[in-house]
């Protein structure tokens, strides 16, 4: 029987908090956004990680194990229907 290594790739829903202070609710508004998109383009840790939540996943390759290393079968397989995601599927 042949060996083979098989990657998968989904999303998980992530939760962080943040306070800003503000003039105003348009102000606030504002300033949230502006300090939510920082935080998503920071490398920290988010509050909370739902593990339980797995969504949109794909097989990101299949790889066959052979004597003389690795050889590639297929790469972005989609194997469930719970796009999160427009695409050809969704």
């Amino acid at each position: 029987m042949t060996e083979y290594i098989v990657k998968i790739g989904f999303w998980l829903r992530a939760y962080d908090g943040l306070t800003v202070d503000a003039e105003s609710d348009a102000d606030a508004i504002d300033k949230a956004k502006a300090a939510a998109k920082r935080a998503m383009e920071s490398g920290a840790h988010p509050e909370h990680i739902d593990i339980e939540e797995r969504r949109e996943g794909v097989i990101a390759f299949i790889d066959r194990v052979a004597p003389d290393g690795r050889h590639p079968v297929i790469e972005d397989v989609e194997f469930d229907d719970d796009r999160i995601h427009d695409g050809p599927t969704g």
